[in-house]
């Protein structure tokens, strides 16, 4: 939910401010919602229903974070050498409506990030919701203000208010009308806002006051768990949601994950401030930050990182951000909560700002004893934003922490080294780093860690061209009987292109084809599994068919921010440029504009289409006329303005295609065709 109301009721008397609003879009591109706190602005504007770009603002505190918001809004990830602005301005060039809510508290960088946008996306308009105008040229504001009193009786007896106290609230706001029919005993001297959120605080028990105040504490929304920790155990914190909610205190925020609230931000200011009132602000956030550091230290200490752990993160990540701004640095919290800010962040694949945080923390004094977490995974992020050295160097680190006394860290810690080691050429240490982590992962008896390091390992054996070796890990880890569909797509995958290397297409078609079934259809090893299939379709000289999965996996790698590596960027490379040629260019422009297409349903319908084995392409005739009139593979590749590596991979596609075994026989049946 990112409107202002509880969805509860309908929006009653904002016809003349819908109307003029969709009026100013058609002929505007930047249309300002303008209005004091209460007054319904987001509920107007979602009622607008613009589409699938909204930016939610209210809980975010630190200005610099405001491009990594709109980024994790719109789905769109970091791409490797481009500023997160600029992959943002790229995902909106084709969307019509951008809606930012709750720009007051960040009005000047929203202002420059909009002012940005509309020069860089000639097609987008913007829909803003703010407190005050962004004074932008060209800017038209709409002001968003108290109901007509006979709107305001009308919607507070929809809220549940008695007829005949309709009148009591002066100020028509729409917060305050659903607050105030919340009660029925509204007292007429109650004219504003800040008077109705008083009244109904000063109506609570004692007990609800207190937990109230601290409830203002969690930003944005926040479970059963964390209310719980921050309004004390003792606390029947079911019961206590519930009272709140039925006095529209706290509303219900929807979610798949369980119950979760949140409080209005006007609610939330008051709150915060009779929590300074009371002297209880510290106290507050120290059990806020007990709780969330005591979370992240369970999740440390688990075998594997679950999806559900993920979630957890990924749903604290506001919690997080302002709780470690209140704790120093030579706190270990404040470790844990970098930690977990980061761990956030590398899921959202927000790269380069999570590297940043977490070398900034891990230089800041010696690495103490707690640490562990962040240099995990200050390891990937180094080597996926290209510093191999510091991956190495924080690498080393974790293997000699404290934490590897512990199986599951020993056998992370082994992992990550090998990775390290790896993406720094020393493929022998990282063989042995690899074998220490795979029989740590078999002591420690968990079958998926033991998948993901056995995967790990095959790929490495495969770069030092062990592939019986590499087979047989690959196999291992898929015989293992794990059913997540991320590590089966990652181990499916990687026997895939062990076949590839092998020269074994069927097999890797195999491979390739089951992950995309079995597989998780949002993972970001979708691309590789695609790509595999390009080198398939390209090898059997279906240049089509590999044109059009080679676009359908660029199109994933753009929406979900994978990488490739090597040896495998320069493989699909190759086929890539192969299929085009092959292909020519209106087909294969045909093509790529299918591939790019189709979604995940799409794709495996498309995958499971039986291949056609066609007669030759046109590049593949053109290529036989050149071999039947004597010309050597170097001299077709100048004439044709093409790599001496594609006329090499068209003629033994020939070769195969037709059933023929030299350049001899292709010169001969070409001749014979002429």
């Amino acid at each position: 939910m990112w409107w202002s109301l509880d969805s509860r009721t309908r929006l009653v008397g904002r016809e003349r401010e819908l109307t003029t609003v969709r009026r100013l879009l058609r002929r505007h591109r930047l249309v300002t919602l303008v209005g004091p706190g209460g007054a319904g602005k987001s509920r107007l504007a979602a009622e607008l229903s613009l589409g699938d770009a909204v930016v939610e603002l209210e809980p975010v505190r630190r200005p610099d974070l405001l491009w990594h918001v709109i980024a994790f809004s719109l789905n769109v990830w970091e791409e490797p050498g481009s500023p997160l602005r600029e992959t943002v301005r790229r995902a909106l060039a084709d969307h019509r409506v951008l809606v930012l809510d709750n720009c007051e508290h960040l009005i000047h960088e929203a202002a420059s990030a909009v002012a940005e946008l509309l020069a860089a996306c000639p097609r987008l308009r913007v829909l803003v919701t703010s407190r005050e105008p962004l004074d932008l040229a060209g800017e038209m504001c709409v002001e968003v203000g108290p109901l007509s009193p006979a709107d305001a009786r009308q919607l507070f007896v929809e809220c549940g208010g008695a007829p005949e106290l309709a009148d009591s609230v002066r100020d028509h706001l729409p917060l305050a009308i659903e607050l105030a029919a919340a009660r029925t005993d509204v007292p007429a001297r109650h004219r504003t806002l800040d008077a109705v959120i008083g009244w109904s605080y000063d109506l609570l028990p004692p007990a609800e006051q207190s937990a109230f105040r601290r409830l203002s504490a969690l930003i944005g929304d926040f479970d059963l768990n964390l209310a719980a920790a921050v309004c004390g155990d003792r606390v029947d914190v079911v019961q206590l949601m519930a009272s709140l909610r039925a006095k529209s205190l706290v509303v219900r925020s929807p979610s798949l994950s369980g119950a979760r609230f949140r409080m209005l931000e006007s609610i939330r200011l008051f709150g915060l401030a009779r929590l300074e009132e009371n002297g209880e602000t510290d106290a507050t956030f120290d059990l806020l930050v007990d709780s969330l550091t005591g979370t992240i230290q369970s999740i440390s200490a688990a075998p594997v990182v679950t999806a559900g752990m993920d979630t957890w993160l990924a749903s604290q990540e506001h919690q997080l951000l302002q709780a470690v701004g209140r704790v120093p640095r030579t706190d270990s919290r404040h470790t844990w909560l970098v930690a977990g800010i980061v761990h956030v962040w590398y899921l959202h694949r927000s790269y380069n700002e999570a590297m940043r945080l977490a070398s900034t923390a891990l230089a800041h004094g010696p690495l103490t004893s707690h640490a562990e977490l962040l240099l995990f995974r200050a390891v990937w992020l180094a080597g996926f934003t290209g510093d191999e050295a510091a991956a190495l160097r924080y690498a080393e680190a974790l293997v000699a922490h404290p934490a590897m006394s512990r199986p599951a860290w020993e056998a992370r810690g082994w992992n990550t080294l090998g990775y390290a080691r790896g993406i720094n050429s020393d493929l022998a240490g990282a063989h042995t780093a690899n074998e220490r982590s795979v029989a740590a992962a078999r002591f420690l008896g968990d079958p998926e860690l033991l998948m993901t390091f056995l995967n790990n390992h095959a790929w490495l054996l495969m770069r030092l061209n062990d592939l019986t070796a590499a087979l047989a890990a690959a196999l291992e880890s898929l015989s293992l009987g794990v059913r997540d569909g991320f590590r089966l797509m990652a181990s499916r995958h990687t026997a895939g292109v062990i076949a590839l290397a092998a020269n074994d297409v069927d097999q890797a078609e195999h491979h390739f084809t089951i992950a995309l079934r079995v597989g998780a259809p949002a993972a970001v090893s979708e691309a590789g599994l695609l790509e595999g299939l390009g080198i398939v379709a390209a090898h059997r000289g279906d240049a089509d068919r590999a044109v059009v999965l080679m676009a359908a996996a660029a199109a994933t790698r753009r929406t979900r921010g994978s990488r490739q590596e090597e040896p495998w960027n320069r493989m699909v490379a190759d086929a890539r440029e192969l299929a085009l040629s092959s292909a020519g260019p209106r087909r294969a422009s045909r093509a790529w504009s299918l591939g790019e297409r189709l979604d995940h349903a799409g794709l495996l319908a498309y995958v499971s289409t039986p291949r056609q084995d066609g007669p030759l392409t046109a590049r593949q005739r053109e290529i036989a006329d050149l071999v039947a009139d004597g010309l050597t593979n170097t001299e077709i590749a100048v004439r044709l303005g093409i790599s001496v590596a594609t006329v090499r991979s068209h003629v033994t596609q020939m070769l195969s295609r037709l059933g023929l075994s030299s350049r001899t026989q292709l010169a001969a049946r070409t001749a014979r065709a002429r």
